[in-house]
């Protein structure tokens, strides 16, 4: 979880929890694989649980869509976009922003329900992050 004074709370919004959220990609021969995505979030706010059920419904499959589509024309376009990029394999090539592990902690998803943001300070501006 990110430090709460490094990133306060904003105005009008609502800070969701991402509980657990990855893919996971299957080796499943020459062409082919299997991506799984997982996604557990509590999107917080008063929204019906209902509502982010159904969302859920038609987000996932919608995403997923995209993907492989970006996927069936990657080859083609890394051929023409920096051949040698690879950071998921050579980490040094990485240019976004990295988070000190020291403001990461381990949180067990029941004191998750428990965050009280009340008393911080909120921020006027939205920021792009």
């Amino acid at each position: 979880m990110f430090s709460l004074q490094k990133y306060p709370p904003k105005k009008d919004l609502v800070r969701a929890i991402s509980v657990q959220t990855g893919y996971m990609v299957q080796h499943q021969g020459p062409n082919h694989c299997v991506l799984t995505y997982l996604a557990q979030v509590d999107p917080r706010g008063s929204l019906p649980k209902w509502v982010v059920n159904k969302s859920s419904l038609f987000l996932a499959p919608k995403a997923m869509k995209k993907i492989n589509k970006a996927c069936l024309k990657y080859p083609e376009w890394k051929q023409r976009h920096n051949k040698g990029y690879k950071p998921w394999l050579f980490p040094e090539q990485t240019t976004l922003p990295m988070i000190p592990l020291c403001e990461l902690s381990i949180q067990r998803a029941d004191s998750l329900e428990n965050i009280d943001e009340s008393c911080l300070p909120e921020t006027q501006e939205r920021d792009s992050d």
